[in-house]
């Protein structure tokens, strides 16, 4: 017998919704695009369809949304996530708070892809690589910036090449090694560290890749959890 088609899900969007905004950043070296996560919660929902979220805060400062370029916005509903591609229309000010007007331009889907998901962090890992001669060197420190089931990018003070293949252990609750391959280098904008470098897992233990996501989705709940307990302060 053939499939019933599912029904789309019965979703609205609401005040005080938590939801995650997944955005392209082109890289100032080489041009390339890397995501950037940035968390926020509905204000309001406006008659024409569009909404207010707070706006989106990264590394101290607001974030500038691009302007009517269409990005994905994920939907926390207990312990789903949803999705919707969104358009930001406009900055709106009110009572010294800064929101940003958001318009959807396609329907909410139930949207479950892990590797959507990446977690601002500021974890130490330590690096190795492979010498000429095919043996590890010595490993050397950094600290993760941010953090996916399918990659990371890090700190370091230590020269790295693009394409060159790394060995990463760092603690998250459990001990973990994984292979990484280098695909971005940029200058570090942060204090004490001269590189920045995003790297994308080479997975061979399928057990590690859901580790990393059940620790990704706990971090990002209790992100959630404490964005709540503060937006309930204002």
């Amino acid at each position: 017998m053939p499939r019933k088609k599912q029904k789309p899900p019965n979703i609205e969007i609401q005040p005080d919704m938590k939801v995650l905004l997944e955005l392209e950043q082109s890289s100032e070296t080489d041009g390339l695009d890397t995501q950037l996560s940035l968390y926020s919660h509905v204000e309001e929902v406006m008659p024409d369809g569009c909404f207010l979220i707070k706006m989106p805060i990264h590394r101290g400062n607001y974030y500038p949304l691009p302007k009517y370029k269409p990005f994905l916005l994920y939907l926390f509903v207990q312990f789903r996530m949803f999705s919707l591609t969104v358009r930001f229309v406009e900055r709106v000010r009110r009572d010294n708070l800064l929101y940003a007007k958001i318009q959807p331009v396609s329907k909410i889907k139930p949207d479950q892809r892990r590797d959507c998901y990446r977690l601002e962090c500021s974890l130490p890992v330590i690096i190795k690589r492979l010498g000429t001669d095919n043996k590890q060197e010595s490993p050397f420190q950094g600290k993760i910036l941010n953090f996916s089931d399918g990659g990371l990018a890090f700190v370091t003070n230590e020269t790295i090449k693009i394409g060159e293949t790394l060995t990463l252990t760092f603690e998250i609750g459990t001990t973990e090694t994984v292979e990484a391959k280098v695909l971005v280098l940029e200058k570090a904008d942060i204090e004490g560290y001269r590189h920045r470098v995003s790297t994308r897992f080479v997975h061979t233990c399928k057990s590690q890749k859901e580790r990393f996501y059940k620790y990704i989705v706990a971090q990002q709940n209790e992100i959630l959890r404490k964005i709540g307990s503060e937006s309930e302060l204002l």
